[in-house]
């Protein structure tokens, strides 16, 4: 599975020390995105309401859902303290900018912050790591996938990144009111802020008209969750079980292609996730500047990889958890490695554990 504890580098102690206290002090840099972002959505609102055209409304759709995507990002590194450290400022940042994609402040901080970073690929205990064996054993629905052919399989596994993130912050939601461990008013106040941002957007959009509602805010949500999924799925699906300590072994780092390496700065460098988790609150401007002294440091540890190759191991490899470090299709006994387990050869034989190579 993961390394020993004892020979897990202390990663985050060693990088401190190398690295230059300005790339660790908060920065509003990124919050310049949010009138242009804003923009792109009240002049698509504008135009759907008043000048829509059949024919450009899925390009309208895409830039609306794509500027939500955008502040989901943002909201996401705004809430680790990249920009601000005050919580009261986070939380009405992020209440407002995941607005879209209804996911509260609150919900949010326990269940990715907390949770998801301090029990990283710990199976069973973080909420966002792949399939078991034993959730295949017990789950219907993913027997029946897996009994599919692998082509019609994955048609409905990446199909499903249209609504993934929203079924994932549903069903987070719903855990955490069912826990008879959350307070009365912790439950109160995560629907409260979740049923508003719903509230917000559906009304709004309904406000101006059936034809803003769907093609203003359902098809852009789509978009927005495939786009943000698409990230998701890359930064831990190909990695192995592992102990959150071992940050190197349970992440990966994703790179666009050269011709959308522009879109890296306005998706605030999500791909760069080996370093945010290993400085979440750094700003994010600066993630790609840590992750080159990873790099150096840690050549032989350190995962990244272009986003399309990625995405394409991802549709080679099934998405059962064998052990700690095998995926395996369970109806056809197929299986494949991780990435430090093999995976990695499959790639580039001659790089080793660095994989930014060909795309």
């Amino acid at each position: 599975m993961s390394a020993a504890p004892s020979t897990i580098p202390n990663y985050r102690q060693t990088l401190r020390r190398a690295l230059p206290d300005r790339l660790f002090q908060p920065s509003a840099r990124s919050l310049w995105w949010v009138p242009f972002h804003l923009a792109v959505i009240v002049g698509g609102y504008v135009f759907l309401s008043r000048w829509f055209q059949p024919w450009l409304a899925p390009l309208v759709a895409l830039a609306i859902g794509h500027s939500f995507a955008c502040l989901g990002f943002l909201a996401h590194d705004v809430s680790h303290g990249g920009a601000f450290r005050n919580r009261t400022a986070r939380d009405l940042f992020t209440l407002a900018a995941f607005s879209p994609l209804w996911i509260g402040p609150l919900l949010w901080r326990k269940w990715h912050n907390a949770e998801h970073h301090n029990n990283t690929q710990i199976e069973g205990v973080d909420p966002d790591h792949l399939f078991t064996i034993e959730h295949y054993k017990h789950n219907p629905v993913l027997r029946f996938l897996y009994r599919l052919s692998p082509l019609a399989r994955n048609l409905v596994v990446f199909g499903s990144f249209t609504f993934r993130m929203t079924q994932q912050t549903i069903r987070m939601l719903i855990a955490y009111v069912r826990d008879p461990a959350t307070p009365v008013r912790e439950k109160s106040r995560m629907l409260a802020e979740t049923v508003g941002q719903a509230a917000f957007w559906i009304g709004l959009s309904l406000t101006l008209g059936g034809t803003v509602f769907v093609w203003g805010y359902v098809v852009p949500l789509l978009v927005a969750n495939t786009v943000v999924i698409s990230y998701i799925a890359t930064n831990h699906f190909l990695n192995p079980l592992a102990d959150e300590r071992d940050v190197l072994a349970s992440s990966l780092s994703v790179s666009l292609p050269k011709w959308l390496g522009w879109l890296d700065a306005m998706h605030h460098y999500f791909g760069a996730h080996v370093a945010h988790h290993l400085f979440p609150a750094a700003p994010p401007h600066h993630a790609r500047e840590i992750e080159r002294k990873v790099a150096e440091l840690y050549p032989d540890r350190f995962y990244t990889m272009p986003l399309f190759t990625a995405l394409r191991l991802l549709w080679q490899t099934p998405w059962v958890y064998e052990d700690g470090v095998n995926l395996v299709d369970p109806h056809r006994g197929e299986r494949h490695p991780t990435l430090g387990h093999g995976l990695e050869r499959q790639i580039e034989p001659t790089v080793g554990r660095s994989v930014e190579s060909k795309s």
